[in-house]
């Protein structure tokens, strides 16, 4: 018989679970984090995911992340079957953020190489981008090109995904060589340079250096993310910066509106099943 992967209300229910886990050692240690992105739209619109939307999302300052990654690594064994997956902790991990997986399940993926990931949080860290607002939206631009190619330098093959743009089609195949040709390390070891150009506590300005290519829509204030409050999340309460507003407005808009149906749907490509 043939296994059947979760479906997109399990696999919620199962991210869920880990980010509880991970919301009861933020608790511990006193270390901050925030729904981010879609799950962010989901909290403060449906008191819980976004109901097409299949993954979950957080963000912590670095010096909060970095404590949760040593306490993952430290506790390994006590924290299984909650798993740490980071370019330092698993070789052939492919991102520059962390995964903290369920390894009851095992994820198939589309286009990368399998890894041993399950259901999953995925952990933004939030960095520095100095105290000039023009100079960080043009450090934010030169660091999501780096990302960019650092993530195609970790597909198994150049695909169009949630490629739209006519000019980027035309690139892409090129800088899928490209990236491929240099190597991943080299673009890891770039963009954890460029996220220790400034100094977090010193900024004025934050944003996600190892993985955002949007430009002046990912350059925070970092007031906005000095406060998190509790909020509903399913059966759970989970952290929102209490500034949710001003931060899903500079990226979305009027995010309280619902998209058209035709984009009512998922935008990762894999599946999960129980082990």
């Amino acid at each position: 018989m043939e296994r059947q992967p979760l479906t997109m209300r399990e696999n919620q229910q199962a991210a869920a679970e880990v980010m509880s886990v991970i919301h009861q050692i933020c608790k511990k240690l006193d270390l901050k984090y925030f729904l981010a992105y879609g799950t962010l739209i989901g909290a403060v619109r449906h008191q819980g995911y976004i109901p097409w939307d299949d993954d979950l999302d957080i963000m912590m300052p670095r010096q909060d992340y970095d404590k949760l990654m040593a306490y993952f690594q430290e506790n390994a064994e006590e924290l299984a079957p909650y798993t740490l997956f980071t370019p330092d902790t698993v070789a052939d991990y492919p991102y520059m953020i962390a995964r903290v997986c369920d390894s009851r399940y095992e994820i198939e993926t589309e286009n990368e190489k399998d890894c041993g990931m399950g259901a999953f949080v995925d952990i933004y860290p939030l960095d520095g981008l100095g105290n000039d607002y023009h100079e960080a939206i043009k450090f934010s631009l030169d660091s999501g090109r780096f990302a960019s190619l650092c993530f195609l330098s970790t597909r198994l093959r150049c695909v169009k995904g949630l490629t739209t743009s006519k000019l980027r089609l035309l690139i892409k195949l090129p800088a899928f060589w490209l990236a491929k040709l240099i190597g991943k390390r080299w673009f890891m070891d770039k963009l954890s340079a460029r996220a220790k150009t400034c100094d977090y506590a010193n900024s004025d300005y934050i944003g996600v250096v190892v993985w955002e290519s949007g430009g002046e829509n990912a350059v925070f204030p970092k007031a906005w993310f000095e406060n998190p409050v509790e909020s509903d999340f399913e059966s759970h309460r989970f952290y929102i910066p209490a500034q949710y507003h001003e931060i899903l407005t500079k990226c979305y808009g009027d995010y309280m509106q619902l998209p058209p149906e035709n984009e009512r749907i998922a935008h990762h490509f894999y599946k999960i099943y129980r082990r």
